[in-house]
């Protein structure tokens, strides 16, 4: 999502949300999550929401506020963090792959195309379908296109 920050005599200035998790995001250590960002124009203040893992420090906390707010202070952008705590049914090291429907559907699928198919049957299903992700990949994903870029980079030589 795109926000607009200010506008001037050459145009408007407009912030990517996206880019400014994927910033926060890649800095941040193991266990912590950036749920969401808002950005407010009018205030330059960026609202950052972040998921605290289970063994919450709170010196950590600390060191990671004053990182990012030397981040983004360069920018003349103010931070506000959100400190969210996961919820046991949100987090799913901790709910049992049993009490979610998906695991049930997969399971009820899978016995259902034991029956109907057999196992010469689901392979052939599951080769199918791994050969259709792999295209699929190549084909509409950034990083499947830039493998097939330097592959043919590399014939051409």
């Amino acid at each position: 999502m795109l926000f607009l920050w200010t506008t001037n005599k050459f145009g408007k200035i407009w912030v990517d949300g996206d880019g400014l998790r994927q910033i926060i995001s890649k800095r941040l250590p193991e266990g912590y999550y950036c749920r969401e960002v808002t950005f407010i124009g009018d205030r330059d203040l960026l609202n950052i929401h972040i998921n605290l893992p289970e063994n919450e420090d709170m010196q950590e906390k600390l060191k990671l506020e004053k990182k990012f707010e030397d981040i983004f202070d360069r920018s003349g952008i103010s931070t506000n963090f959100n400190w969210v705590h996961i919820a046991p049914q949100d987090n799913p090291r901790m709910t049992p792959v049993w009490t979610m429907p998906l695991f049930w559907a997969g399971l009820a699928a899978g016995l259902t195309a034991l029956v109907y198919l057999g196992i010469k049957g689901i392979l052939w299903s599951l080769f199918a379908a791994v050969i259709g992700y792999g295209i699929s990949w190549i084909f509409v994903t950034e990083d499947g296109q830039k493998q097939v870029s330097a592959l043919l980079e590399q014939f051409r030589r």
